[in-house]
């Protein structure tokens, strides 16, 4: 298992490198060829209930009242299964650029039979589909940390024009002027905010390292919380 990870992440390595965002998005839509329990592993009992997931929960749970939320970059599901159960008035909606994860996932909720929560497969493109303002509350895990330079301004504008009142992103953030990358891509989402929306509120806060102990997230990881 550990030299699977090691060369998987040589593999992403290589692709993000010669590619960008595109290698980004074929590296995740293809996943399952070479790491086939991925999507399932997402959903299992010992994931769901890890320090990660709660830790997301307990957080975004703190934002509520709120009618609809939207995961961009949700796997199979793990983090809309806690929420799904603790607000069953709130529509939770996923997007996923795995068609075999949002498969596994949809499975996986039927079974729990948690109806307020609505997976879909697409990529960035997919957040077109929702109006203006039309989702309370966006959040991303350790999704935009796929994303270069060359597409992350597009993905933020079309949150932005999405998200009614709050977003919330489990990502890597710095303070340098602009974005690199070490192993995952980092940016400086305070500064792009800042040219993006003005007039949104932006509060950056370090992630405990307890939680977070691999690929740069001790040094890099940070909650990013937009008000608009």
């Amino acid at each position: 298992m550990k030299l699977l990870k090691r060369i998987l992440r040589k593999v992403k390595t290589t692709l993000f490198l010669a590619g960008g965002s595109k290698s980004g998005e074929f590296y995740w839509r293809y996943r399952h060829f070479f790491d086939k329990s991925w999507a399932q592993s997402y959903i299992a009992a010992e994931n769901l209930d890890d320090e990660h997931r709660r830790f997301v929960f307990k957080k975004i749970k703190s934002k509520a009242p709120f009618k609809s939320i939207l995961e961009f970059g949700c796997a199979s599901g793990p983090n809309l299964y806690w929420l799904g159960r603790e607000f069953p008035g709130t529509e939770c909606y996923g997007i996923d650029i795995s068609e075999k994860a949002i498969r596994e996932g949809q499975k996986f909720f039927k079974k729990e039979n948690i109806k307020n929560v609505s997976l879909k497969a697409g990529g960035a493109g997919s957040l077109k589909k929702f109006g203006a303002k039309s989702v309370d509350l966006i959040f991303t895990d350790a999704t935009l940390l796929y994303f270069g330079k060359d597409k992350i301004k597009n993905i933020l504008n079309e949150i932005l024009r999405v998200a009614g009142k709050k977003i919330i992103f489990f990502e890597m953030h710095h303070d340098q002027p602009d974005s690199v990358f070490r192993g995952n891509w980092i940016h400086n989402y305070k500064s792009l905010f800042e040219n993006l929306c003005p007039s949104a509120k932006v509060k950056i806060s370090r992630l405990p390292e307890n939680i977070w102990r691999s690929g740069g997230w001790t040094k890099y990881g940070n909650m990013i919380e937009i008000s608009l």
